[in-house]
């Protein structure tokens, strides 16, 4: 294909993009589901535009890559470690006990053992991207829910340090090499965060010159690719590399000033990997195995939403809120792509499984404004002070009870504001 029909694709691509997140906006729905269906259209299960895997791979792993860097940018390490022991406690006991739950299911239905532990990985990891729109929708990003489920996110953007390696590896016999391989990856991060986490800002003399408004961009997104080529020579994903060094780049000294200048760009950053996504997505393979797909769906989703508030109520946390952070929780993350990759090259899955995984991770996406509505439900019973575990069945299941809370909810804040 030359040039001039790649930039005729690329423009009817993202001006179909733009149309649709217009749309979506307009019908008060998540505008990255608009993006996603546009990926969808033009990608080779729809009209074709964009048919070449080259083409589709470099665009996800674009997509992917500056998505990670934005997400890292703007998560503020100090704030995680005023509370960090609830999301770091959390997060470990999920990922041991979805290990042991999956390991119990390689026994009994003799899966590959490290089959099962991609699964068990992919459900430990929620999406950063989604969670933290979700949030803003429903007004619970700066309150107690929002920096619980921010600071869980956290935890889980470092265990996928281990996860990638782990399964780089899985068709190695499990030596001292590996073992020392993961102790000093988990070692690094643990560094850097306690490095990051320090009372005073820290200063590099190079990012002073992000205090030229031109210059700003180009030498951030320079940062970027270079942490994103380095990191590859220690076995990591350009991705992760680009998560990292926005990490860096957001606990400095310039934090504002460069999320201030790259804000512009942010959602056509965002844009391009929820495009990506509706690239990848195979609706020839959801027609053919759709029924897997839904059962893989439900049953992930169910799980993490159980498996989320009940490991949070065990933190003392009440039980209304509880299920609202587990539903938020319970949307699959874009590591879940970087670890159907990595699983691919080291041929634990086949093109079966990775398309299975971006069918899954894609309709989950797909799903926010369901998550939205699930847990504003929960969140009104909480602002009640409701807990029973009838009132929460009732809540999910009951559109006049739910109607009759939210009455209430929005009568018991007028009175408060009244005061």
């Amino acid at each position: 294909m030359n040039n001039e029909y790649v930039f005729a694709h690329l423009t009817v691509i993202i001006l179909v993009a733009a149309i649709s997140g217009v749309l979506l906006a307009w019908l008060n729905q998540p505008v990255m589901i608009g993006y996603i269906l546009a990926g969808v259209m033009f990608g080779p299960s729809g009209f074709g535009f964009i048919s070449s895997q080259d083409q589709i791979h470099f665009y996800s792993e674009l997509g992917i890559l500056l998505l990670l860097f934005v997400i890292g940018m703007e998560l503020n390490i100090k704030s995680f470690l005023k509370m960090w022991k609830i999301p770091t406690l959390f997060t470990v006991i999920q990922v041991i006990a979805n290990v042991i739950i999956a390991l119990l299911f390689a026994l009994i239905f003799e899966w590959p053992i490290y089959v099962s532990l991609l699964v068990a990985f992919i459900s430990s990891l929620s999406s950063t991207a989604a969670i933290v729109k979700v949030l803003e929708h429903i007004g619970e990003l700066r309150t107690d829910v929002g920096h619980i489920s921010i600071g869980i996110l956290v935890a889980q953007d470092i265990v996928i340090v281990p996860m990638m390696l782990i399964m780089r590896e899985c068709k190695n016999t499990l030596n001292v090499t590996i073992i020392f391989d993961l102790l000093v990856a988990i070692g690094l991060v643990v560094l850097l965060i306690k490095y990051l986490g320090r009372k005073e800002k820290i200063i590099v003399p190079a990012l002073r010159f992000l205090s030229n408004a031109e210059l700003t961009p180009v030498i951030t997104l320079g940062l970027c690719f270079a942490a994103a080529s380095i990191v590859v020579l220690f076995g990591l994903s350009e991705a992760y590399g680009a998560f990292l060094a926005g990490l860096f780049i957001g606990n400095t000294q310039e934090r504002q000033n460069v999320i201030n200048s790259v804000k512009p760009i942010q959602n056509v950053l965002l844009m391009a990997f929820f495009l990506s996504i509706g690239l990848m997505f195979d609706l020839h393979f959801l027609a053919e195995n759709w029924y897997i797909v839904i059962l893989a769906l439900l049953g992930v989703t169910a799980w993490k939403i159980f498996s989320n508030s009940v490991l949070l109520r065990a933190f003392s946390i009440e039980t209304a809120k509880s299920v609202s952070i587990g539903i938020i929780l319970s949307q699959l993350g874009e590591f879940s792509l970087l670890l159907a990759n990595v699983a691919v090259q080291s041929q634990t899955i086949d093109a079966f499984g990775q398309k299975l995984i971006i069918c899954v991770t894609a309709l989950s996406l797909s799903l926010s404004s369901v998550f939205i509505s699930l847990s504003t439900k929960t969140k009104n019973l909480s602002f009640l002070g409701d807990n029973s575990m009838s009132s929460i069945v009732k809540i999910l299941f009951s559109k006049g009870f739910s109607e009759e809370v939210k009455k209430l909810t929005i009568k018991s804040i007028g009175l408060k504001s009244d005061k």
